[in-house]
C-alpha cells in the first residue's frame, strides 16, 4: 500500500479550503459531495491496487513451492515434494504414503541409549556356548549398542506381547540344524519378558528335537534337528558327525520332520553351513556326484559337485515337501544363509573373529560360498513361492545385514579358558543377546504383514 505525503505548500493550500468550507455551509455541502465521490474513487483504486499487489505476492509464493508429485515405485504411489530431497524427509514421505521398504537393505548404526531386550540373568535358556555376557567376551557393552536402519524406513523394535498375541493358540518350528537352535533360543528369551515357556519333552543332548509350550498363550515353539533338511545318514558307522562323510538323499524330505510337521502354523526353514561337510550325493536311488568326498572309492568315481548343488536340491524338495503336505496349511519362512566369520584360518586350525564392532555394507560381501549358497535359497523360495497362495512363503532375509557382523559371535567366550571344547572358537553361532535378536525383529515384522 503506497502513501502520498503533502509538502508544505499543499499542506497550506488544503488548510485554507477547509476554512473556506467552514465559514460557507453550502460550498461546504457541495464541495463535500465532489469529495465523498472523489473519496469513493480513490478508493476503488486502491482495491484494485491492492489486489493486484495480493495476486503478485501469491503468485511469487507458489513458484517457490511447487505442488506435490507422484512417484511410482514397485506399483505404490508416494507423495513427495522435489524439495523433499534428505534421507529424513524421504523416509517421513515413504512412511506416510505406505511405500514398500526393503528392511533386508540397510546399515547397522549406533544406538548408544539401547539397553539389550534380556541378559544371562533375566533368561535362563541362553544355551551355555552363546553365552558371551558369562564368560566375557570384550566390548561385548559396545557390540550390543547397534540397530539395523533399513534404508527408507525404521524396523521397530520387538514386542514380546504383540507376538505372543499374535501367535496365541498356534504353533511355530524352526527346521534346521544349531543356527536354526540359535534363532528359536533368541526367540524365547526375547518372549521371556512376558512368559517363560515349559520343556515338554526333556532330552539331554544338543543335536536333537525339542519342543516347548507357553500356557498362558497355548503357543508351541520346537526344533527340528534336521541339518540338510533331506534324509541323510553317516557313510561309516560310527563316525563323527563334524568330520566324516554323509549321505545325502536329495529328493526324500527327512522324514525327522516331515512326520510330525502337519499340524503346526509357522515353518523358519534354513539350512547352510552342514553342506559344507564332505557329502555324498544321491538322487532316484542313484549316486549322482559328491562334494569334498572323503577319499571314499566308489563317491570319488562320481562327479564333483559344488556344495551350493546340494543346498539348491535339499531346498527345493523341502518346500516341495511343505506345499504338498495335505496336512500343513501354515505360513513357511525360509531364512537365508547367516555367514561364519572366520578370518586368518578356518574353524579348526587357527580362525577367530576379533572384531568389536559392525563393518559398513561398502566394506564387505558374501563370501564366494554364502553367495553360491543364497542365490540358491532366494531362487528355490520364488518358485516356491510361485506356486503357492500369495503370502503362504515369505522370505527372512538376513544375510547381508549379518555379513556386517563378524563382532556378534562367541569366538573363544563360549566356554572357560581351561576347557577343553570341540567347537573351541565358535565364529558360526551368534552371541545371546546379540545381532541375532534382529532376526525376530524381521520375523514379527513379517508375521504382521
Amino acid at each position: 500500500m503506497f502513501m502520498h505525503v503533502l509538502n508544505s505548500q499543499e499542506f497550506t493550500k488544503t488548510s485554507a479550503h477547509l476554512a473556506t468550507f467552514a465559514n460557507d455551509p453550502i460550498q461546504m455541502k457541495l464541495n463535500s459531495n465532489q469529495l465523498v465521490r472523489k473519496a469513493a474513487s480513490t478508493t476503488g483504486l486502491l482495491l484494485i491496487l491492492l489486489l493486484a499487489a495480493f495476486t503478485l505476492c501469491n503468485y511469487s509464493s507458489l513458484k517457490l513451492s511447487p505442488l506435490p508429485y507422484v512417484h511410482v515405485s514397485g506399483g505404490a504411489a508416494t507423495a513427495s515434494r522435489e524439495t523433499a530431497t534428505s534421507p529424513v524427509n524421504e523416509r517421513k514421505a515413504g512412511a506416510e504414503a505406505g511405500a514398500v521398504c526393503d528392511v533386508a537393505k540397510g546399515e547397522w548404526v549406533p544406538d548408544p541409549a539401547a539397553a539389550p531386550y534380556y541378559t544371562n540373568e533375566t533368561c535362563p535358556l541362553i544355551d551355555s556356548r552363546q553365552n558371551c555376557m558369562k564368560y566375557g567376551k570384550p566390548g561385548l557393552e559396545s557390540i550390543l549398542r547397534w540397530r539395523w536402519q533399513p534404508r527408507g524406513c525404521n524396523l521397530p523394535r520387538f514386542h514380546a506381547a504383540a507376538f505372543l498375541r499374535l501367535v496365541r493358540g498356534k504353533s511355530m518350528a524352526f527346521l534346521g540344524d544349531s543356527v536354526a537352535r540359535n534363532h528359536m533360543q533368541s526367540l524365547m528369551c526375547l518372549l521371556s519378558k512376558v512368559e517363560f515357556p515349559t520343556d515338554t519333552e526333556p532330552k539331554d543332548c544338543i543335536h536333537c528335537t525339542r519342543k516347548y509350550h507357553y500356557r498362558a498363550h497355548n503357543f508351541t515353539v520346537c526344533v527340528f534337528w534336521t541339518p540338510f533338511l533331506v534324509r541323510w545318514n553317516l557313510m561309516r558307522a560310527g563316525g563323527q558327525q563334524f568330520m566324516d562323510p554323509h549321505n545325502l538323499f536329495l529328493d526324500e524330505a527327512d522324514p525327522e520332520w516331515t512326520r510330525d510337521v502337519a499340524g503346526y502354523d509357522y515353518v523358519v526353514l534354513n539350512g547352510a553351513k552342514w553342506f559344507t561337510r564332505p557329502t555324498v550325493l544321491y538322487e532316484g536311488g542313484r549316486l549322482v556326484g559328491c562334494s569334498d568326498c572323503g577319499g571314499d572309492p566308489n563317491a570319488t568315481a562320481a562327479p564333483t559337485l559344488p556344495p551350493h548343488y546340494a543346498v539348491r536340491v535339499s531346498f527345493r524338495t523341502a518346500l516341495r515337501a511343505l506345499r504338498e503336505n495335505p496336512g500343513f496349511r501354515g505360513t513357511v519362512v525360509v531364512r537365508t544363509v547367516a555367514p561364519p566369520h572366520y578370518e586368518n584360518g578356518k574353524w579348526y586350525d587357527g580362525g577367530n573373529c576379533l572384531r568389536t564392532r559392525p563393518m559398513r555394507s561398502n566394506e564387505t560381501g558374501l563370501p564366494e560360498t554364502e553367495a553360491a549358497f543364497y542365490a540358491a535359497q532366494v531362487d528355490e523360495f520364488q518358485a516356491a513361492a510361485s506356486a503357492a497362495a500369495a503370502g503362504r512363503f515369505l522370505l527372512l532375509d538376513i544375510s547381508e545385514m549379518m555379513q556386517m557382523r563378524g563382532d556378534g559371535h562367541p569366538g573363544q567366550y563360549g566356554h572357560w579358558p581351561h576347557e577343553g571344547v570341540g567347537f573351541g572358537i565358535d565364529c558360526v553361532h551368534w552371541c545371546l543377546p546379540g545381532p541375532v535378536d534382529v532376526w525376530n525383529e524381521l520375523l514379527l515384522h513379517l508375521l504382521k504383514g
